[in-house]
C-alpha cells in the first residue's frame, strides 16, 4: 500500500541535504503515536527471513518532492510546499501511520519546524503487467558485503554483472521474510538503463545511490511486492522506491 502526502510549513525553510536521517525518525515518531509496540518491533526487529536470517523494515520512501526550491551549500532553500510519497507491503504500516498522523494534530517534526500534513491519500495500485517498466522516486542501492559489519561497504554500479543479480535475490529475500515461506514463483528478472549516480548522506554515513530506468518481468505478484517494498537495501532510509513509467 502506498501513500501520497502533501506537507506545507506556514515559512519557507531549508532542507538540508542528509534530510533522510530526520524523516526516518519521524516515520517511526509517528507509527509510535499509534502504536507504540508496533513502531519499536519495526524498528528493533522487523521481518525475519527463515532461511538465510536476514532483516528487513519493509517500508520505502521516496525523495523529497518540493514545488519550488533554491540549490545551496547546506541543501534546498525557500522550500514551503513538498510531495512526498511512503509505501509498505505491511497493511499495519500504512494504517497505523496515517493514525499516527492523526494523532498529532496532521503534523511532522522534522529540521526544527512542525511540517502540517495538507493532503494524505492512499494510491490504488497501479495496472502491472508481467513485462512492466518503471523509475525510482527514490535512487536505488545495491552493496557487495554485509551492510552491518563495515562502514564502508563496497557499492555496485549499474553496470556492474552483479548489480542486477543483487537486486532479484534482495527482493526475493524480502518476500520470503514478509510471507515466511521460500520464494518458488518461476521466472523473474530485470533489467536497468539510463543510471545517474547520486551521493546521498544519512545517518553520518555517504550512500552511493542511482536513479535510472528499469523493467521488470515474470511474477506480477513478486513486481506488486517491488513497489510496495521498495528494491535494492536501505529502503527505510529512503532509498529504492519505484513508480510505474519507463
Amino acid at each position: 500500500m502506498r501513500l501520497r502526502l502533501v506537507l506545507e510549513n506556514k515559512a519557507a525553510i531549508t532542507i538540508p541535504w542528509d534530510y533522510r536521517t530526520a524523516l526516518t525518525a519521524a516515520v517511526y515518531e509517528t507509527l509510535a503515536a499509534a502504536d507504540p509496540e508496533y513502531s519499536h518491533w519495526l524498528h528493533r526487529q522487523g521481518f525475519q527471513q527463515r532461511q538465510g536470517h536476514r532483516t528487513f523494515r519493509l517500508f520505502v520512501y521516496s525523495d523529497f518532492m518540493p514545488v519550488h526550491y533554491e540549490v545551496v551549500p547546506k541543501g534546498l532553500a525557500n522550500v514551503q510546499w513538498l510531495g512526498w510519497h511512503l509505501s509498505s507491503p505491511d497493511k499495519r504500516f500504512v494504517e497505523k501511520f496515517i493514525d499516527g498522523l492523526k494523532r498529532k494534530g496532521m503534523m511532522l517534526s522534522l529540521f526544527g519546524n512542525f511540517l502540517e500534513v495538507l493532503d494524505v491519500a492512499v494510491v490504488d495500485v497501479p495496472s502491472i503487467s508481467g513485462n512492466s517498466g518503471f523509475h525510482t522516486i527514490s535512487p536505488i542501492v545495491v552493496a557487495k558485503g554485509s551492510m552491518s559489519n563495515s562502514r564502508h561497504p563496497v557499492y555496485l554500479r549499474p553496470d556492474d554483472p552483479e548489480f542486477v543479480d543483487a537486486l532479484e535475490r534482495n527482493l526475493i529475500a524480502k518476500w520470503e521474510a514478509f510471507h515466511q515461506k521460500v520464494w518458488n514463483g518461476g521466472e523473474f528478472g530485470i533489467r536497468v538503463w539510463a543510471p545517474k549516480s547520486k551521493l546521498v548522506p544519512v545517518f553520518n554515513i555517504c550512500v552511493r545511490a542511482w536513479h535510472l530506468r528499469l523493467q521488470m518481468w515474470g511474477s506480477d505478484e513478486l513486481i506488486c511486492f517491488a513497489y510496495d517494498a521498495g528494491l535494492g537495501i536501505k529502503n527505510s532510509q529512503g532509498f529504492g522506491m519505484i513508480e510505474p513509467g519507463g
